[in-house]
Parts: C-alpha cells; structure tokens; sequence
C-alpha cells in the first residue's frame, strides 16, 4: 500500500454499534427467552418498521435474528457462547490483525462450522446480507446514513482521486456522479461479524477490487476459508494506520531496447524497512510486480516517458541529469500525480542502464 486512508467518523457506523448489541449481549447471552425488547432500541425500531412495511418482501432481519438466537441458545453451549462473543471482537479489531497481534486471532467461517455447522450456515447468510442489503434500507439509513452520503464525506477528506493499493488508478471523487465500490480488505466470503465495520471497508479502484484483491485473504498466506488450521499468518498494511507505509521503489533494466522492452527485462525491489511481511502482503495481493512491469512496457505509459525525456535531452537542451533532478522533485511533491511515484524509479533505471544519456 503506497499511502494510508484517513478514517472518516460517519452516522453509518452506528449499524456496527446495533450489531455489537446484537452479538455479544443478546446472542452471546445465558439464558431467558428471546424477545424484541433485547435489540438495541434503534436495531428494534427498525425490525419493527420494516414488518409493517409492504414493499420489503424479504425477512431480512426478524427472521435470521430469532433463527440465530435459537442456536445460541439451544445449541451452544456457554463456553461456546463466550468463545464466539471474543471471536466478535477480534474479527472487529482490524488494525490488530492487520498487524498480527498475537493477542487478537482473526476467525473463519470454517472455525465457526465446527462449532456448529447451522450456525456457520446462517450467520454467513446473514452477515452478507446485511453489506449487501440491510444497510440501505430507508428504515436503516434514515436512522444512520446513506452508503453515498458516507463516500460523499471519505472522498472529500481522502482527495488524492488515487488508489493508495496501486498508486496510479482513479478514484472517482466530489465531482462524479459515480462511485468507487468498497472493498472488504478482510474477506466477508471468510471472516464474519466485519461485514458493516467501516475499518474494514475502503473504496478501491476498479483493477484492484475486481481484477487482482477479489476474494484474496491479506492476513493469510492461504485462504483459510478452506484450510483454517494450515494458513500461516502474516502482517498487511491497514487501510487507515497512521504510520506512512514508507514504500521505496528500485528498478533495474536488463535490456537498452526500450521499444522492444518486456517484463521480463525488469527486476522490481520493493522495500519499507522493518515491514517485510507487509510489502509481501501488499504485492502479493494486488499483482504489484506484474501490475508495475505492464505498466512500465506499455506505450502510452513507460514507453512514452522515455520517449519525452530523450525528447527533452534532444530537443530541449536538457542533460539527463537534468532530467532526472526534475522527476525527483515532481516525485516529492506529487508522487502521485502522473505515476510519478513509478516513473521515478524507472528514469532512474534508465540512466543507469544508458538508455538516458
């Protein structure tokens, strides 16, 4: 990850709040009958508006609060019903597990299955449902906020229009009628209780969400959908830490040919010292290395920087020192403007391999 999103505070995330209610004081609760009067008390206004309301014709909520709450109480057993109360609050600790505390294990749905497969079964559905549908009910949104008016308020704090996994792909901002989707940085198909938490969500542009991230787990090195007990964990980047990622970018050309250049003919060190685990991560994830060495062979990209900078030493009086002075201070104040970010590194390599002379 190349920088850090700064977190917005929103009226979205109470949606999370109702959904800590629900989990760890009515679900993980010992004992006593079930009834609406143990939902938190927007949670419950909203469960009864859309009852009475013709045009839901899904039991979105009603329905999977009491068919899960049966199992807790029927088919756990206490200690499990702790258990799954700490797996909430791990799942929910994002910067903790983006940073591989020890003290907070992040838990799958497969850990959840052999617990209880019904359960597993049912808050998959349920947790799914409520990213995908719940929260933009007007029942929800007219006691939180629309999804839009959340994206409106993260763009206009988070206004490099940039994807900070890539570097170079747009990030549709204030003067689009459009947006971004959010991606879930810890899988929702693989982890539950994350689903609406807002820490684990974050706009992505579109190559990186749809084409590389998908369904790729960053915390594991496998996923652990399938292979709970084998997936070694490591350290990822957190979308909203505070500490710069620090990422340094060295390429090294094994051919002059520019016209004929090939990924092949680049060698790409990525480096933030002490944060090996999260480099990996990052690159692993999103094709980095691929990504990066495509861009670098393409015409209107790599190609074309050499091109103008040969342009400028030809025709413009410019040494290639010259030229390189002037991408790195384009680089230093707008890294990201032009991938300058990436097109310092690869001028740089340029000069070294005598292409730039």
């Amino acid at each position: 990850m190349l920088f850090n999103y700064r977190y917005v505070t929103h009226d979205i995330e109470k949606f999370q709040t109702w959904l800590d209610h629900l989990v760890k004081t009515v679900w993980c609760r010992n004992g006593g009958a079930y009834s609406l009067s143990l939902l938190h008390a927007d949670l419950k206004a909203v469960v009864e508006e859309i009852a009475i309301d013709d045009r839901i014709t899904t039991n979105y909520l009603d329905g999977p609060i009491k068919a899960i709450d049966a199992i807790f109480q029927n088919q756990l057993t206490s200690a499990q019903r702790a258990q799954v109360s700490l797996w909430y609050d791990h799942n929910n600790d994002i910067d903790a597990l983006c940073g591989n505390d020890p003290q907070k294990m992040p838990r799958t749905y497969a850990e959840i299955k052999v617990i209880n497969a019904d359960l597993e079964k049912a808050l998959k559905a349920f947790c799914k449902s409520l990213f995908k549908d719940v929260i933009h009910l007007k029942a929800v949104t007219s006691r939180t906020a629309e999804i839009d008016a959340h994206y409106d308020a993260f763009v206009t704090e988070n206004n490099e229009g940039k994807c900070p996994y890539c570097g170079y792909g747009d990030i549709k901002g204030q003067h689009h009628s459009k947006r971004e989707a959010y991606d879930h940085f810890l899988p929702k198909g693989t982890y539950p209780f994350n689903s609406v938490n807002f820490k684990n969500l974050a706009p992505m542009c579109q190559e990186c969400n749809s084409s590389y991230k998908l369904q790729k787990d960053p915390v594991r090195h496998i996923d652990p959908l399938h292979k709970a007990k084998n997936g070694k964990r490591r350290k990822a980047f957190y979308s909203y830490a505070t500490v710069d990622p620090g990422i340094s970018i060295k390429l090294t050309l094994t051919a002059t040919n520019i016209d004929n250049l090939r990924p092949s003919d680049i060698s790409i060190a990525l480096d933030s010292p002490g944060r090996e685990e999260e480099v990996g991560s990052w690159s692993d994830v999103f094709g980095i290395d691929e990504r990066y060495k495509a861009k670098i062979c393409a015409k209107n990209d790599g190609k074309y920087w050499i091109v103008q900078a040969l342009d400028e030493c030809l025709n413009g009086g410019k040494t290639p020192q010259e030229i390189i002075d002037k991408i790195e201070q384009n680089a230093s104040s707008n890294p990201w403007a032009e991938a300058n970010f990436l097109k310092r590194p690869f001028l740089r390599a340029c000069k070294e391999a005598g292409v730039l002379r």
